[in-house]
Order: C-alpha cells, then structure tokens, then sequence
C-alpha cells in the first residue's frame, strides 16, 4: 500500500494495481513495451557509466529487465526466444555486477 501511494495510486485501487500487474497469456505487446523503455533507459545509463563510472544505474536497469522477462516468461513457459532473452541478460547482468568496485560500510 506504501509503495501503490507512493506512485500515486489511490490506496483502494491495490487490488486493482495487483491485478493490472499480472501477464495475461499472450500479453507480448505489453512486454515487449516494458522492455522497449528499458531499453533506452539502458543505453542512456551507459553512456552515464562511461562518463561518469557509474555501474550501479546501469546493473539496476539490467535487473529489473532481468526480473520483467522473468515475469513474462511464466505466463508463457514455451516461448523459446523470451527463455533464451532470459539467458543472455541473466549473463549480462553478472557481467555489470562484476565490473562494479566492492563496496564496504553499513548494508554491504
């Protein structure tokens, strides 16, 4: 509910929001949508990291591309190019968490 008023939502529309939230089988256009802006969100945290050197944009964007195709791929368990997408960014994201400095202090 905290995070439904955060983003603006009323606080009676949470089940609504939950519901909104869910893929409905065959719902590619709206996944292939999320991911179309995750996309240039990537392109422009990278060239921030080249700049600037911060990794941590770029590997959150990854991660939540990471967690939308995850998502997705279980309302269609046979989609063999949404599995393999999968597999690649899962590979593309331990590559960005690889490349980030160690971080130490408190909540690391």
């Amino acid at each position: 509910m905290i995070v439904a008023l955060a983003l603006g939502v009323p606080a009676g529309a949470s089940a609504q929001t939950a519901e909104a939230g869910r893929w409905r089988d065959g719902d590619r256009q709206l996944y292939d949508n999320k991911m179309a802006l995750l996309v240039v969100l990537l392109e422009a945290a990278l060239q921030r990291a080249q700049e600037s050197g911060d990794e941590e944009t770029a590997c959150l964007i990854m991660s939540i591309g990471n967690d939308v195709t995850a998502q997705y791929l279980i309302s269609a368990p046979g989609d063999q190019a949404i599995r393999d997408r999968l597999s690649g960014l899962k590979r593309d994201l331990a590559s960005c968490l690889e490349r980030m400095p160690p971080r130490l202090g408190p909540g690391f």
